[in-house]
């Protein structure tokens, strides 16, 4: 899941989680963005991290992100996109797409920006998480993402295409090419009709998911 589908997660299981356990849940995302390693914060920040690990692990397990996955990269491919770029913008892409529905709840919305205020607002704190010689450009980019992130993009085939350019250049084995991305925007907005209409069941799959995994055991 994406940035946004871990807070709709996180919402449906406590309508006002704490902002600090929210961040936590973005957290692994940002570092991916910012190509940064960071170590586990403490306290709620770091529930917040387990909570997303756990969230990935039972959707990168489910037969409805399997399946789409494979779909959406044999199209790619019939679309002519290279063989690693179409693995990860069919990976991403389809993450990205139920961010676009997930946004377009009200209290989703809300409590994204409230997190991405709080990230903003702790991001000197942050550095400590990353290693010395990472830290200075890993504040930059958390306060960047934190002010600018427009998660409305993520209802847009076309932004999210510019975003998985973004995200794969200078990654010689999962580069997007400029002359694919017309292709991959193509084939995403084939594909965000099937992603809406499943968006909620997958949201009560994930979270279902969670809930098992980590409920105490029985005796």
């Amino acid at each position: 899941m994406n940035l946004v589908g871990h807070v709709a997660v996180t919402v449906g299981d406590d309508p006002e989680p704490s902002r600090e356990f929210l961040v936590g849940c973005m957290l692994p995302d940002v570092a991916t963005i910012a190509r940064v390693r960071v170590t586990r914060p403490d306290g709620e920040m770091g529930r917040g991290v387990e909570y997303h690990h756990e969230c990935d692990a039972v959707f990168h397990d489910s037969p409805w992100f399997l399946d789409h996955t494979v779909r959406l990269r044999d199209e790619l491919l019939e679309a002519g996109v290279d063989r690693g770029a179409a693995r990860a913008c069919a990976h991403a892409g389809l993450e990205m797409l139920l961010d676009g529905a997930f946004v377009g709840d009200a209290r989703v919305q809300s409590q994204v920006r409230g997190a991405l205020a709080t990230l903003d607002d702790r991001a000197e704190s942050l550095a400590a998480l990353a290693a010395e010689h990472d830290r200075e450009r890993w504040v930059v980019t958390v306060r960047r993402i934190a002010r600018a992130l427009d998660t409305n993009g993520y209802t847009d085939p076309a932004s999210i295409t510019v975003r998985l350019q973004r995200m794969t250049a200078g990654r010689r084995r999962i580069e997007l090419r400029a002359d694919h991305t017309a292709a991959v925007t193509t084939v995403l907005a084939a594909a965000q009709p099937l992603v809406l209409t499943a968006a909620p069941d997958v949201l009560v799959g994930v979270r279902d998911g969670v809930t098992r995994r980590t409920a105490p055991p029985t005796s």
